[in-house]
C-alpha cells in the first residue's frame, strides 16, 4: 500500500513538474517573439539591399520599354526599399506649381539625379519652406549649409543676386551638390571601398558626409531610421500613381500670407507632355549642348507655350515646335550654320545700332537658327541678355538657345501673317512653316522642305500620342 502511494506521488511530483516546465516554455516563446520578428525583418532588408547593390537592379535604361517598373527583373526589391526615385513626376502633388520647372530643370544636372528624388529631398529638409533657418546655419528649401550654397549656388532666376532663400537658386544648388556627391560616391563604389546601391550612399553622403560614409564602408549595417531610408519612404507621393497620389487635382497651398494663414491656389498644368526620356527617343543622335534640362528651364520663361487650348491642342503645340526644330537644326545636331560662306550674310548696316559683335557674327545659331543683328538685338532685349553684343551666347548657353526659340516661336511672325505658336493653336502645321521661313518654302517655294517638316510632325506627333489635326492645313 505504501509503494502504491509513493509510486502515485512520484508521478502527481512527475507532473507536476512537466506541467510547469512546459508552461515555462510557452511564456518563453511568447516573450521571444517580438525578437524573433524583428530579426526577420532585419534579414529581409538586409537582402533586399544587398540585392539592390547588385548591378541590375541599380542599373538604368532610358529606353522607356525596359525601365525598371512593376514586372521588370527585381522591381519588387526595388520598390520594397521605397523606389530608385524614376516614375514619372507628379507635380500636381507640389505646394507651389511654380516650383515644378525648376525642379524638373535642376534634376537633369546628372543621370542620377531625377525630379521624383529631389522633391522629396526638399519636402524632407523644409516641406517646402523657402523661409526655413535651421541648425548649422542651413537655409532655404534644401536646407543648405552657407559653405554648401557659397560653393554651389549661383543666380538661376536671373534676380541680380545669388540668394539660398530664392527657391530656383536653392533647388539648382541642391541639384549642383547632389550630382557631386554622386560623382564621389561613385568613385568609391568603382573602388570598392564602399558598398551598397548609388542612389542610397548618395544620399547618405548627403546627410552624413562622403568621409563619414568612407569610413563606415557604404552601408554594411542596415539602418531603418537613416535618411535614405525617409527620403525613399516620400517617392511615391511625387511619383504619378503612387501612394501619395490623388485621382483628382489637390489644390495646392501658396506661401502664407501676412497673417500667417496659407492661401490656396489652382494647380498650374505644365500641358508640355514631353519627358526627358522621350525627348532622348525624339533626337537620337542630337548634340549633347541641346540639354532636355535647357529646354525645360527656357518653357518656364514662357508658360503660354504649350498650354493653350485643351491636351491634343498642347500636344500638337510641342509637336509642331520640335518638328521645326529638328527640320532647322538637322536633328539637334548642329548648333551653328553648317554654310560658312554664308556667315557674312546677316548684318544689317542700315540699323543705328549696327553689328558690333563683327559682319560675320550673326548667322544662324540655336535649335531654330536665329540669324540676324536685327534678331539677335530684338531676342536679346526680350529676354533681358546682350545678344547684339555677344551673339555667341546662344551656341554657348543652352538654356539661352531655347529661350531664342521659343521667343521666335511665341513673338514673331517673320513671313507669316501670326506667331507660329498662334498658328498651330488656331489653325495648322503648314501655317507655322509659313512663319517661320515664308516664300522660301510656302507656295511652292520649296516642296520638298515642306514635305520634311510634315513628315517630322508625323513622327513627333505620333510619339506623343496625338493625332496630326486637319489634314488640309498640314502644309502651305
Amino acid at each position: 500500500m505504501s509503494k502504491m502511494r509513493t509510486a502515485r506521488a512520484a508521478h502527481q511530483a512527475t507532473s507536476s513538474f512537466g506541467t510547469t516546465q512546459f508552461a515555462w516554455l510557452i511564456i518563453s516563446a511568447v516573450g521571444m517573439f517580438p525578437l524573433v520578428l524583428l530579426a526577420a525583418l532585419a534579414l529581409i532588408v538586409l537582402v533586399i539591399i544587398l540585392l539592390l547593390s547588385g548591378s541590375q537592379l541599380t542599373s538604368y535604361s532610358p529606353d522607356p520599354s525596359s525601365t525598371l517598373g512593376p514586372g521588370a527583373a527585381g522591381s519588387v526589391l526595388v520598390e520594397l526599399a521605397g523606389g530608385d526615385g524614376r516614375g514619372e513626376f507628379d507635380e500636381s502633388r507640389l505646394p507651389d506649381p511654380e516650383l515644378a520647372a525648376p525642379i524638373r530643370a535642376a534634376a537633369g544636372e546628372c543621370d542620377l539625379l531625377t525630379p521624383v528624388i529631389l522633391a522629396a529631398q526638399i519636402d524632407y529638409a523644409s516641406d517646402f519652406d523657402a523661409d526655413k533657418e535651421g541648425q548649422q546655419g542651413r537655409k532655404g528649401l534644401s536646407q543648405l549649409t552657407p559653405e554648401v550654397f557659397d560653393r554651389y549656388g549661383e543666380d538661376d532666376d536671373d534676380s541680380g543676386e545669388a540668394s539660398v532663400l530664392d527657391p530656383e537658386d536653392s533647388i539648382h544648388a541642391h541639384a549642383r551638390w547632389f550630382c557631386h556627391l554622386a560623382k564621389e560616391t561613385q568613385r568609391l563604389l568603382d573602388a570598392k571601398t564602399v558598398v551598397g546601391d548609388h542612389l542610397t550612399l548618395t544620399l547618405m553622403a548627403w546627410e552624413l558626409g562622403l568621409e563619414a560614409v568612407e569610413a563606415q564602408g557604404g552601408m554594411p549595417i542596415i539602418v531603418l531610421d537613416s535618411y535614405p531610408f525617409k527620403v525613399r519612404g516620400l517617392f511615391s507621393r511625387y511619383a504619378t500613381g503612387g501612394a501619395g497620389a490623388s485621382t483628382a487635382s489637390p489644390t495646392p497651398s501658396a506661401p502664407a500670407g501676412p497673417s500667417g494663414a496659407k492661401k490656396r491656389v489652382p494647380p498650374k498644368d505644365d500641358g508640355t507632355m514631353l519627358t526627358g526620356s522621350t525627348f532622348d527617343a525624339l533626337f537620337p543622335s542630337r548634340n549633347p549642348f541641346y540639354t532636355y534640362a535647357g529646354l525645360v528651364d527656357a518653357m518656364a520663361k514662357f508658360p503660354a507655350f504649350a498650354a493653350t487650348g485643351d491636351e491634343s491642342t498642347r500636344k500638337r503645340e510641342v509637336a509642331a515646335f520640335l518638328a521645326n526644330v529638328d527640320h532647322e537644326s538637322g536633328g539637334l545636331v548642329h548648333v551653328e550654320e553648317i554654310d560658312r560662306a554664308a556667315w557674312g550674310n546677316y548684318c544689317d548696316g542700315a540699323q543705328a545700332y549696327g553689328c558690333p559683335a563683327g559682319r560675320s557674327a550673326y548667322h544662324g545659331r540655336g535649335p531654330i537658327q536665329l540669324s540676324w543683328n536685327t534678331n539677335y538685338k530684338a531676342a536679346g532685349d526680350a529676354l533681358g541678355l546682350d545678344l547684339l553684343g555677344n551673339p555667341d551666347l546662344v551656341a554657348t548657353d543652352p538654356s539661352v538657345a531655347w529661350q531664342t526659340a521659343l521667343w521666335f516661336w511665341m513673338t514673331q511672325r517673320g513671313a507669316g501673317t501670326t506667331t507660329p505658336h498662334a498658328a498651330i493653336t488656331g489653325g495648322g502645321f503648314g501655317e507655322t512653316v509659313r512663319s517661320i521661313n515664308g516664300a522660301l518654302e510656302c507656295g511652292g517655294g520649296n516642296a520638298a522642305q515642306v514635305r520634311a517638316r510634315v513628315d517630322a510632325y508625323r513622327r513627333i506627333t505620333a510619339v506623343l500620342g496625338v493625332d496630326t489635326g486637319d489634314e488640309a492645313s498640314l502644309t502651305c
